[in-house]
């Protein structure tokens, strides 16, 4: 079925979904709250959650699927959506107990139902960020370190980025992307670290593309050349906070030489190996990233 951007429809009915691994059981435990509820679902594992959420909506479009889980949860629950071909009559809604919690964040304050872009790369969909180079290497580091009990997802993450600067590698990749204006630009050398962003946050609380915005029908390109890592420990701070450019995406005097910021169309990052995309890590060499608008409806309390 063609992928289509309208979303008009009228929901049926709400089947809760629940991811029984996320934010250390904490979905398995809500459980017991939706006992009145007449349609929830304890997924067995991340694929099954997919095909489940899949085979529902072919069965009935019309329904609004609340998961529970984070990230990781999210990125299965919005490949099962555009996949079944009915992305365009279903939606989706968020409660955030996993360990990363950052798509969410873009809508802080925010209340209602949102049409929300989704990024295309590789025959697969995600709705927050795509990344690659030193933070996708401190995602794949915190994954291991979540592991230890009583580990928060920021802890893990922060533990994670300690980790990377004490033994980063650079990124060797050609990097080609159409701005919003149409024009063509390409580069090719070592890089820190490339994001491309639907979604302002990751990695528990980093606001890495600050100025993106999740139904513009673009994504937020930034990266950061090769710096050394006394260069990068001196500005991560403001890095955190999305500080390394102006609210009109100029990036900071002291920090042109390193940093771009563009909105685009689409990107094609060649020679990553590597990707990290909502939180999920791929092998992939090639990634190529597009933007279908409107993709999914999004439901915030």
């Amino acid at each position: 079925m063609e992928e289509k951007s309208s979303v008009k429809r009228t929901i049926k009915k709400i089947m809760h979904v629940l991811n029984p691994l996320a934010g250390k059981g904490a979905a398995a435990r809500i459980k017991d709250n939706l006992k009145g509820s007449d349609y929830v679902y304890m997924s067995k594992s991340p694929e099954d959650a997919t095909e489940f959420i899949k085979n529902t909506c072919k069965e009935d479009p019309d329904t609004c699927f609340t998961v529970y889980g984070g990230d990781g949860t999210v990125f299965k629950a919005v490949n099962a959506l555009m996949e079944s071909g009915y992305h365009d009559r279903a939606s989706l809604k968020i409660v955030p107990v996993g360990s990363g919690n950052d798509f969410v964040r873009s809508f802080e304050g925010k209340k209602g139902e949102f049409e929300v872009d989704v990024m295309k790369f590789n025959g697969k969909y995600a709705v927050n960020v795509i990344n690659m180079g030193f933070d996708c290497s401190v995602v794949q580091r915190a994954q291991s370190i979540k592991k230890i009990p009583f580990m928060p997802g920021k802890a893990a993450y922060a533990l994670g980025v300690v980790g990377e600067l004490m033994q980063r590698k650079k990124l060797s990749v050609k990097i080609t992307y159409t701005t919003e204006d149409g024009e063509t630009l390409s580069e090719e050398g070592d890089y820190l670290l490339i994001a491309v962003g639907n979604g302002m946050w990751y990695g528990g609380g980093f606001k890495v593309t600050p100025l993106a915005k999740t139904d513009d029908g673009l994504v937020d390109l930034m990266f950061i050349r090769n710096v050394k890592t006394s260069t990068f420990i001196n500005f991560v701070g403001d890095f955190k906070k999305g500080r390394l450019v102006d609210e009109n995406g100029n990036t900071r005097e002291d920090l042109k030489p390193y940093l771009v910021y563009k909105k685009c169309t689409n990107v094609k990052i060649e020679g990553c190996k590597t990707v990290c995309a909502d939180g999920e890590i791929f092998n992939e060499n090639v990634v190529e990233i597009s933007v279908i608008p409107k993709a999914i409806n999004y439901v915030k309390d």
